[in-house]
């Protein structure tokens, strides 16, 4: 049976024997967001939940990667002030402020599938931890790009879409997931170079992750050092 365990000092390395289920409490806290977001909400308590949601998935990979505790102390810190301020924006509107507190999103679900993947590369042993850690990052990557495009979107003074002249947090969610398993309905596409741009990069990411990191885990599940013989 394996043993939990509680943040580490900085520098002690990754714990090794943090159960496999908290990676699908991250998986879970994920799949909340995607359905409030999904959902279609709109008003300015929006940003507020989705901080709150989004500070919790991060915490969340940071417990379940076993960070040490200075780094843990730095998560809490940057989710409070990022709470407080979404709490505030609900009293200030603004479309530039709410790009920014979706810059704060994109900022959270960028960090995580680092800490994951840190914790998941030391280890050197691919069994269901890792491919609940794989499963948390190719979500993790989805909702960073749909943050992005909603930050450029709320900040750019022309339509993000060129269908949508108003689009919401689910279109942009929408997209993202569309965009990163390459479906392409063409429902929705970008309307300029720089939304293209980044449909373009994140389409590649998407289908290199699958190639790559998920067909490495299948054809080296259960083996001890996988990643090392891979490697080699």
């Amino acid at each position: 049976m394996e043993t939990a365990s509680v943040p580490q000092e900085a520098g002690a390395g990754t714990d090794t024997r943090v159960p496999a289920y908290r990676f699908g409490v991250v998986l879970l806290l994920l799949l909340a967001t995607f359905i409030f977001l999904a959902s279609g909400p709109t008003g300015d308590w929006v940003p507020l939940v989705a901080v709150v949601l989004q500070g919790a998935t991060l915490l969340a990979a940071f417990y379940a990667a076993g960070v040490g505790r200075r780094l843990w102390r730095l998560g809490v810190v940057v989710v409070l002030v990022a709470f407080v301020s979404a709490a505030a924006a609900i009293f200030v509107s603004g479309d530039r402020l709410t790009g920014a507190l979706f810059v704060l999103n994109l900022l959270f679900v960028a960090a995580a599938p680092v800490v994951i993947v840190n914790s998941l590369v030391r280890r050197r042993v691919i069994d269901i931890r890792t491919v609940l850690g794989a499963l948390c990052v190719y979500v993790l990557i989805g909702m960073m790009w749909s943050f992005a495009y909603t930050a450029v979107g709320s900040i750019d003074s022309e339509p993000f879409f060129a269908q949508q002249a108003h689009a919401t947090v689910a279109d942009y969610l929408y997209f993202s997931f569309v965009t990163l398993t390459t479906t392409g309905y063409g429902d929705l596409t970008a309307a300029h170079g720089l939304g293209r741009a980044l449909a373009v990069l994140e389409a590649l990411t998407g289908q290199l992750y699958l190639v790559t990191v998920i067909a490495l885990l299948v054809s080296n599940l259960g083996r001890r050092g996988g990643l090392r013989q891979s490697q080699a």
